[in-house]
Order: C-alpha cells, then sequence, then structure tokens
C-alpha cells in the first residue's frame, strides 16, 4: 500500500501542482510509520515545484521575449507598409507623368501627322506651280520663235523697203531727168 501510495502521489505531481495537496493526503492516508519515506518524497515535490517554477518564469521569459520581438516585427512592418506606401505614392505619381508625356507625344505624333498633310499639299501645290512655270516657259519659247520670225520678216522687209526706197528715189530721179529732158525739148521746139 505503500509503494502504491508514493506512486500516486508522484503521478499526481508529474501531472501538475494543483494536485500536490491531493497527493499528500493519500501520502498521509497511508500510514506514519515510513516518515523518512514521505520526507523524500516532500524533498522532491519541492524541487519539482521549483523547478515548475523556473521553468514557468523562463517560459513567461520567453514569452515576454518572443512578446517584444512579435512588437519589434510588427514595428519593422508597418514601417515597411509605410515606406511600400511611400514607394507606390512615388510610382503613382511617375505613372501620372508618363501618361503626361505619352499624352504629349502623341499630340505631337497628331501635329506630325497634320503637318505632314499640309507638307503633301504644299507640294502639290509646288508641283502644280512648276508644271504652269513648265507650261509658261514652252509658251515663251513659242513666242520667242514666233518674235524671231517676226524679227527676221521685220529685218526681210526692211530690206526690201530699203531697196524699194532706193528704187524710188533712182525712179524719181529718172523721172526728173525725163521732165528736165522733156521740158528741155519742149523748150526747144517753141
Amino acid at each position: 500500500m505503500k509503494k502504491v501510495s508514493v506512486v500516486v502521489l508522484v503521478a499526481l505531481m508529474v501531472l501538475g501542482t494543483s494536485t500536490l495537496a491531493f497527493g499528500a493526503s493519500v501520502v498521509l492516508w497511508g500510514g506514519e510509520s515510513d516518515k523518512a519515506r514521505i520526507s523524500e518524497v516532500l524533498d522532491w515535490a519541492d524541487q519539482r515545484i521549483g523547478q515548475l517554477n523556473q521553468s514557468k518564469q523562463d517560459n513567461a521569459q520567453k514569452i515576454n521575449d518572443l512578446t517584444n520581438q512579435i512588437t519589434q516585427l510588427k514595428g519593422q512592418l508597418t514601417d515597411k507598409d509605410n515606406q511600400i506606401a511611400a514607394k507606390q505614392q512615388e510610382v503613382n505619381a511617375k505613372m501620372v507623368e508618363l501618361q503626361n508625356k505619352q499624352n504629349e507625344v502623341n499630340q505631337k505624333n497628331i501635329d506630325i501627322t497634320a503637318l505632314n498633310t499640309q507638307i503633301g499639299q504644299i507640294n502639290g501645290s509646288i508641283t502644280q506651280l512648276n508644271d504652269t512655270i513648265n507650261q509658261l516657259k514652252s509658251e515663251r519659247n513659242q513666242y520667242k520663235v514666233q518674235v524671231d520670225t517676226l524679227n527676221t520678216q521685220v529685218t526681210q522687209l526692211s530690206t526690201a523697203k530699203n531697196e524699194s526706197d532706193e528704187k524710188l528715189i533712182k525712179a524719181r530721179q529718172d523721172m526728173k531727168e525725163l521732165r528736165d529732158k522733156a521740158d528741155s525739148l519742149y523748150n526747144k521746139y517753141q
């Protein structure tokens, strides 16, 4: 019975300090003849209680340390979240800036397209003007040929006129001479 009591006491103590009083009661109920054995068990129980208290304190310290680490990590996580939010705002600002630049580029491309259209229209006008200039040059060349032809005719007519003038002068001189001869003959036969 004493062995059973000691075993029951030890088992109860292993299960926890809350059942220690109940275990001691069982041992005492088993008999008073073995006080030395009870003293050993109580000493062991005190040691076990001390170990459990130390373990509890160690665990409490570990919990406290882990809680502090968790708090620090949560603070670091909050800092990181804040840094991420700040960087995200920078990214958003850059995206807006990029979109604005893209809009500027699109507008410039529209402007370039409009200018290219105007350039095409101007080139078309230049081509028409060049065609008109070439046509006018061709007409001018035709007029020049006509002018050259007319100048040749004027030269020929001037030459003919000069010849006619010379013939007319000679004919007048001849006529005057004939008149003078006729007058002379007329006077002679009167």
